[in-house]
């Protein structure tokens, strides 16, 4: 058993190269913003005793949190004018620090990181903002639309994932197994860093740290926020702050419509809601301490199939 199970992993990591490769070549000419991306395979796992975790099919999910930086770059592509208000003046006003400085008049918009900010995760994002990222990353980037594409935005609150979507923000099922499921074993952890241990508050400003939650001190020179590769605590598929930092958006609508789902926990908060069975959900409007990250979807292996003979095709057609 254990030789077929190395197999079927290495055979996952084989098809997950091979799929990044492709999407590289494809998009290479006009993509700007890029994702580091950890591939989610096991597909078909069962849930766990929470009733979550259990997803019919591989994917990606973002290492990390998408950063100020990236936040940046969206805006400046699509928000000159910003009639769905992607971005929140608190984030130049925010007490814990700014992070996004716009500048300029309405059709002239452009947005600055703040210096030492561009790692660390963007927040003050709406759920809505997450669903005009994914259609703008579904749409090829660039001036393209933010409206449709992976989500359709008239439909508001209600707007769900497309047949055709590409780029989506996780649903509760998706974002669960990346965080706390080991493929190896079969078996589900309590937190995010492969453990059923309760992490540590940490205890000083400048000590490697598993997750960025609790009370003081904080990082560095008294830094709310850790950027990107300052925290240790990897899930066993090699996503990290899944737990801590900023609360992440989730796809799947609350019960208590219309709020939606949002995981992980935030930089000043205890280990509680770090752990698996903590679930929280707020209206999709709400801006604050809150951000995301992203899946990518695989296509279907006839759909890659017809992507390569199409590139082979042009190259053909290329050297006649």
């Amino acid at each position: 058993m254990g030789g077929r199970v190395l197999q079927n992993r290495s055979q996952c990591r084989l098809w997950g190269v091979s799929f990044l490769c492709l999407v590289a070549v494809c998009s290479a000419a006009s993509a700007d913003l890029t994702l580091d991306l950890a591939y989610i395979g096991a597909p078909g796992n069962t849930a766990d005793n929470t009733g979550f975790g259990a997803v019919s099919y591989p994917y990606y999910i973002s290492t990390y949190e998408v950063t100020v930086a990236q936040y940046a770059d969206f805006l400046n592509s699509v928000a000159r004018s910003d009639p769905y208000g992607l971005y929140s003046s608190s984030m130049a006003s925010d007490p814990l620090g700014a992070s996004i400085l716009r500048s300029g008049s309405d059709g002239s918009y452009a947005y600055t990181p703040v210096s030492g900010t561009e790692g660390q995760p963007v927040r003050w994002v709406s759920w809505y903002d997450g669903l005009r990222l994914c259609n703008w990353l579904n749409n090829g980037q660039g001036n393209s639309s933010t409206e449709t594409g992976s989500y359709d935005m008239a439909e508001g609150a209600w707007a769900l994932r497309s047949s055709t979507a590409t780029w989506v923000l996780p649903t509760e099922d998706e974002w669960y197994k990346a965080a706390y499921y080991d493929p190896d074993t079969g078996t589900y952890y309590d937190y995010p860093n492969g453990t059923d241990d309760v992490p540590a508050e940490p205890t000083d400003g400048t000590t490697p740290r598993v997750f960025n939650f609790g009370d003081d001190p904080y990082w560095q020179g008294g830094v709310y926020f850790t950027s990107t590769g300052q925290t240790t605590g990897a899930s066993p598929y090699g996503t990290y702050d899944q737990g801590g930092n900023v609360r992440e958006w989730m796809e799947t609508r609350s019960v208590q419509f219309p709020d939606h789902m949002i995981r992980g926990g935030a930089f000043t908060e205890p280990a509680m809601f770090l752990y698996s069975g903590t679930t929280q959900g707020t209206d999709p409007d709400t801006e604050g301490y809150i951000g995301f990250r992203l899946i990518h979807i695989i296509p279907e292996p006839s759909t890659v199939m017809l992507l390569i003979l199409g590139g082979l095709a042009c190259l053909l057609f290329k050297r006649r």
